[in-house]
């Protein structure tokens, strides 16, 4: 539609932009919101006459054609007689101020900048190191009404002087329940920079994290993936990765500056969120800017404990705000034109508290108050409180303005014109005319660049706010949540977040049990778990309160839902309970399958804290019921589950026979399912456990075919991940190459599809393949790393498998020392955790690592060990039980055990298939006869043993084997024959020292000088 040039709201725009000035800019000169001024400048509204008075004096309209313009401005005649040039001496328009001065001179609530000098010039210094490259963190304290806002505002006004970026969010306290609000705040900011830049810049992953909590980036970038519900603790971490990669995608090489006020009404997970932040303005320049009440500080244990953290980072200030002395108050009074006594006596009633002293102030500059009385009884005709001093200025205000202060003021934060016009039911000219004058008392004020509106001070929000009777609340509460309802909806969880807290507020306690759950449930879904389960315990808390305000069936999902959060927090107690709920009230109504269904949540339960033997117990009794009725498939679903539980206590024995019977249903009946994905997986776990890798294998195929027909990405990748440990060492086939391949192919599906429970297995298996195979620095980088991050996660199953991956590699290295330390610290966790998993392995490895350093009389514990490994039928451990066990024995010389463990080594690995462990059981063999002296038959048992090593390609056994030829071949006298396989040792040796380069470890190897 084309633009007309004849209107008032277009000549306005033209002369407005001949005077530089932005709409912003104009309506803090005429007093008016900059909503006012987009709403003139678009024709849908006409200036009232105040207003028109103001615009002809700011707009430097001459005396002489003022009457035109204010009949022009109110449609009275045309605007085409009205100059657009600009006069060089603009009458009553002020010079524009420059950046860097502007909020010096006066805020938007008119008053001087004073008093805060040094800190602002710590402001500056660090905006001046950010530039220079220097990143900081800055946390600003102290009470209400301290000037924290305000030098938050003259320290971005700096920035932007400096050509520095600023974003900024704010927290508000009916937001405190919703999980990320000041965050997503943030992030939309900082996306509406760099919307062109973000593609390129941010993975599909990261786009997919911030899409959980901005709908826009769905909605902008469609083929996102799916992310998974595994590892709370990682997604929370990629979150704010992803966040830290937009923000660097936003910085493009140059100083940026964050800003978050009020963080003392910031949720726990943005919390997190800004502490990472923090820390990584240690390495990139970056200045943030958080500001908070110091009285949260004494009273909230969450927030100090940020606060304290905060202060370990590099370059972390704490910046406490005191009172103003009574020298800068002269300066305030003084800059305003007041008479100079009055500084004294206003000081003294405000005790040198800013927003005190400016509410007072604008109370005198409106008339609201009379004048001093000059008595000499110190008699105050000023407001003695800042709460009275509030109340003057608003019951100044006209009655059209107090009730949309009142409205404004249960919203709790910022709030859009449309909204509020839909609460309060005005009509629009009136709403506007209201906000005017809102805006010229500095009651409330626009938010720049947001269509939105907030009041000036928090404390004004606060009074307006505890003024209302409670009745008025209440029905206030009701028309603003009626009126959030009846907006678009959209996919974001602080609507229902929101719209909670107003019907919370409002007794309507169904309305605001539905919001709560659904705010609840995605609270969850964004990881935020802490702030999910405060949600789900406040619903819970409501529904206990008001009898029937929900319904028995929505009660008893509650509960399941809560439950299911408390397991994902690993609140195991808590979901215990929960659960026991569901099961008492299923029960009670008849509903068997309900309550079947609620005690297989409460086995996982129990399965996902490691409690193994509830879980037992618990997934026994359910199956016995679905046996009783007859239901095949949740039966073969209970019994992988009680197979799984068993396998992770260590009972093998016992998961073969939950696992060969599920399989045995699912075939009988066809179930093509994903209980039948389940099955056969779990049936590989148990032949992989029992040290038959090539069943394993089958099984793993057969779980993986099942699991593409049906699309599920989770169980391909966990069965591509298996069949790559079912190849690799002892334990395996030993094919190396498949082994990598099948890693790699789990690896790439579980990164795309997200699926953080598969990746730390994953990654260590192929970190183990490249240390098998030589690449021993890469590995070691690996498995640290990785065992970090589960540490930090809090991942203890995983951690075993990263000590015993970590354990085999130092000891390839015959790095002892180092081995038992870490093999220590895994025998502790073992022994907090009461986890079993990988325990014999770890026994193991300490075991070696202590024979090397001389310690004797280690086959007892290890004799011990290899009993409960066979009582456990757990093969998978006994093999390096015995491989340890030859080792010890051999070292202690007795060369009889170490037979015993060579000859029943080669059994296991030619009933299985396991080629490396073949080549192992030879290598022990041949050791115990050179021992023994008998040299001849020695060499032909290392002999058979370098054949496998070789073929299989695993570095560390082809050193052993041949450095023990060498020897061998030097025992029987053929020096020419002792010489090449002493430099094929060395020539391995040689190889893994390159390979480790630069990651910190440095080889213990010893070439044909004593025997492992």
């Amino acid at each position: 539609m084309q633009e007309s040039t004849d209107s008032f709201g277009y000549w306005l725009r033209r002369r407005r932009k001949a005077l530089d000035l932005t709409q912003e800019a104009l309506a803090a000169r005429v007093h008016c919101s900059g909503f006012t001024i987009r709403k003139i400048e678009a024709d849908e509204r006409r200036p009232s006459r105040p207003l028109a008075d103001r615009l002809a004096i700011a707009l430097g309209i001459p005396e002489e054609e003022r009457a035109g313009f204010l009949a022009a401005a109110r449609a009275v005649r045309a605007v085409h007689h009205l100059p657009l040039a600009v006069p060089v001496s603009v009458t009553g328009v002020e010079a524009p101020v420059p950046a860097a001065q502007a909020g010096r001179v006066a805020d938007g609530d008119g008053m001087p900048f004073v008093g805060r000098e040094l800190e602002l010039g710590l402001m500056d210094e660090l905006l001046r190191r950010a530039t220079a490259g220097t990143g900081a963190v800055v946390l600003i304290e102290g009470e209400p009404g301290i000037g924290k806002s305000r030098l938050i505002r003259e320290a971005a006004a700096v920035a932007r002087a400096r050509g520095l970026p600023v974003f900024q969010t704010n927290c508000y306290e009916i937001e405190r329940g919703i999980p990320y609000q000041p965050v997503i705040a943030l992030v939309s900011r900082l996306l509406d920079d760099a919307w062109t830049a973000v593609p390129g810049g941010l993975s599909a992953v990261s786009l997919a994290e911030l899409a959980g909590i901005a709908p826009a980036v769905a909605e902008r970038f469609q083929e996102l993936p799916n992310l998974s519900g595994g590892f709370p603790e990682a997604r929370q971490a990629r979150l704010a990765h992803a966040i830290g990669q937009l923000i660097e995608v936003v910085r493009r090489d140059r100083p940026l500056v964050l800003v978050a006020d009020n963080i003392h009404w910031a949720d726990e997970a943005s919390l997190r969120v800004l502490h990472f932040l923090a820390r990584r303005s240690a390495e990139v320049p970056l200045l943030l800017i958080f500001a908070c009440r110091d009285d949260a500080l004494e009273t909230d244990e969450r927030l100090a404990g940020f606060a304290e953290s905060l202060g370990r980072e590099v370059g972390a200030r704490r910046v406490p705000l005191h009172r103003l002395e009574l020298a800068a108050t002269e300066r305030l009074l003084a800059s305003l034109g007041h008479a100079a006594g009055l500084a004294e006596r206003l000081h003294r009633e405000t005790d040198g508290n800013p927003f005190f002293l400016t509410s007072i102030l604008h109370a005198f500059d409106a008339g609201e108050l009379g004048p001093v009385g000059p008595g000499p009884d110190g008699h105050a005709l000023l407001p003695d409180t800042l709460r009275t001093a509030v109340r003057g200025r608003i019951a100044q205000v006209p009655p059209a303005g107090r009730t949309v202060l009142e409205a404004a003021s249960v919203f709790g934060g910022r709030f859009d014109f449309d909204t509020l016009l839909d609460a309060t039911g005005m009509p629009e000219p009136e709403l506007l005319d209201a906000l005017d004058v809102l805006a010229r008392r500095h009651l409330l004020r626009e938010v720049p660049g947001e269509d939105s509106f907030d009041f000036s001070h928090d404390k004004i929000r606060e009074v307006v706010h505890d003024d209302l009777g409670s009745a008025r609340r209440r029905h206030l509460n009701r028309l603003v949540a009626e009126a959030l309802e009846r907006r678009p909806h959209d996919a974001s969880h602080e609507r229902d977040a929101r719209l909670a807290e107003h019907f919370v507020r409002a007794h309507d306690w169904p309305r605001a049990l539905r919001h709560l759950v659904v705010a609840a449930s995605r609270a969850q879904a964004l990881f935020a778990l802490r702030d999910a389960l405060d949600l789900f315990d406040r619903a819970v808390s409501l529904s206990e309160a008001h009898p029937g305000a929900l319904d028995e069936v929505a009660l008893v999902d509650l509960f399941e839902r809560r439950g299911e959060a408390r397991v994902q927090a690993g609140q195991t107690d808590g979901a215990v309970a929960d659960f026991g709920r569901v099961i008492t009230a299923a029960s009670a109504s008849g509903d068997e399958a309900r309550a079947r269904h609620a005690r297989i949540l409460l086995g996982m339960a129990y399965r996902r804290a490691d409690a193994y033997e509830h879980a037992t117990q618990c997934l026994f009794a359910v199956l016995e019921q679905a046996r009783a009725m007859h239901d095949p498939h949740q039966a073969a679903d209970i019994l992988y589950h009680l197979g799984t539980v068993a396998w992770s206590t260590g009972r093998n024995d016992r998961a073969v026979g939950f696992h060969a019977e599920a399989v045995h249903l699912c075939e009988e009946e066809g179930f093509r399912d994903l209980v039948a994905v389940q099955a056969f997986h779990g049936r590989g776990e148990s032949h992989f456990a029992s040290a038959e890798p090539r069943e394993a294998i089958a099984c793993y195929a057969r779980s993986l075919e099942l699991a593409r027909a049906i699309g599920d990405r989770s169980y391909e990748c966990e069965n591509l991940m298996m069949i790559g440990h079912a190849c690799t060492g002892t334990r395996g086939i030993g094919d190396y190459a498949r082994a990598t391949a099948t890693f790699e192919q789990a690896l790439s599906i579980a990164e795309a599809a997200d699926l953080q429970w598969h990746v730390a297995p994953t990654v260590l298996g192929l970190e183990h393949v490249r240390a098998c195979t030589g690449h021993y620095g890469q590995a070691w980088s690996g498995m640290r790393d990785m065992l970090a991050t589960l540490e930090s996660l809090g991942q203890v199953r995983y951690q075993f498998i990263a000590y015993a991956v970590i354990g085999q590699l130092l000891l390839d290295l015959d790095l002892a020392q180092r081995t038992a330390e870490f093999m220590d610290r895994a025998v502790v966790l073992a022994r907090d955790t009461g986890i079993r998993y990988w325990v014999p392995t770890i026994e193991a490895h300490r075991a070696v690592a202590l024979a090397r350093l001389g310690e004797r009389d280690l086959v007892p514990r290890l004799r011990s060990v290899l009993d409960e490994t066979r009582e456990r039928a757990e093969r998978y451990h006994l093999v390096r039980c015995l491989d340890g066990l030859a080792e010890v024995a051999l070292a202690s010389g007795d060369t009889h055990c170490v037979h015993a463990c060579a000859d029943e080594l080669c059994a296991l690995a030619r009933a299985g298939g396991l080629r490396e462990l073949e080549a192992t059981a030879h290598r022990w063999r041949a050791e115990a006869l050179f021992a023994e002296k008998a040299y001849s038959r020695a060499e032909a048992a290392f002999l058979a043993a370098d054949a496998i090593a070789r073929d299989v390609g695993r570095m560390r056994l082809q050193l052993d084997v041949s450095s023990g030829l060498a020897r061998t071949c030097d025992a029987l006298g053929r020096d020419d024959d002792a010489r090449r396989h002493g430099e094929a040792a060395r020539s391995v040796a040689r190889a893994i020292v390159a390979s480790l380069g630069s990651c910190g470890l440095e080889a213990g190897l010893e070439v044909g000088g004593r025997s492992r």
